[in-house]
């Protein structure tokens, strides 16, 4: 066979595999073919900080619940509570006992690196018939492209009774 031949002959062959494979490759959605776009820190904590306080001043425990993370934690005053699951458990309880209502939070400082971040202020909120303030440290970090809740801690300030 002469050389030249012998390579268009491969070239052909070549050719005709790759249009082979593309024809039984499903095709990809616009959004799967390239890199997913996800949000950024600033637009995320406030997004998670306003919907925590709507969902959970609404009464919404499960959209609260759904801000965190599965392995998350939540140190709040009477204990830690560790795992969404047991989470949601725990802000369902404090809904339904009305323990605390009218959350109020005001974010002090924000930063982030890389897919962690974090969020501190001072929180207001009506426990038992009187105002509780204190502050607060909400850690968020991107699980598979989406920001969620790591940690979340309020502390009351010294001298509140509950």
């Amino acid at each position: 066979m002469h050389p030249t031949l012998n390579s268009r002959l491969v070239l052909f062959a070549i050719m005709l595999a790759t249009s082979l494979v593309w024809a039984q490759t499903p095709a990809k959605s616009a959004a799967a073919s390239g890199p997913a776009k996800t949000e950024d820190f600033a637009t995320a904590i406030k997004r998670i900080r306003d919907t925590w306080l709507q969902e959970f001043n609404a009464g919404h425990a499960d959209k609260v619940a759904a801000l965190y993370a599965p392995d998350a934690v939540l140190l709040r005053r009477n204990g830690t509570v560790h795992t969404r699951d047991s989470i949601l458990a725990e802000l369902q309880r404090s809904i339904t006992a009305a323990e605390a209502q009218n959350y109020t939070m005001r974010s002090l400082h924000a930063e982030s690196s890389g897919n962690l971040g974090y969020d501190t202020g001072i929180y207001d909120e009506t426990v038992r018939h009187h105002v509780a303030e204190g502050n607060y440290l909400m850690v968020i970090k991107q699980v598979e492209g989406e920001w969620k809740i790591a940690a979340h801690s309020a502390v009351p300030n010294p001298r509140q009774k509950y």
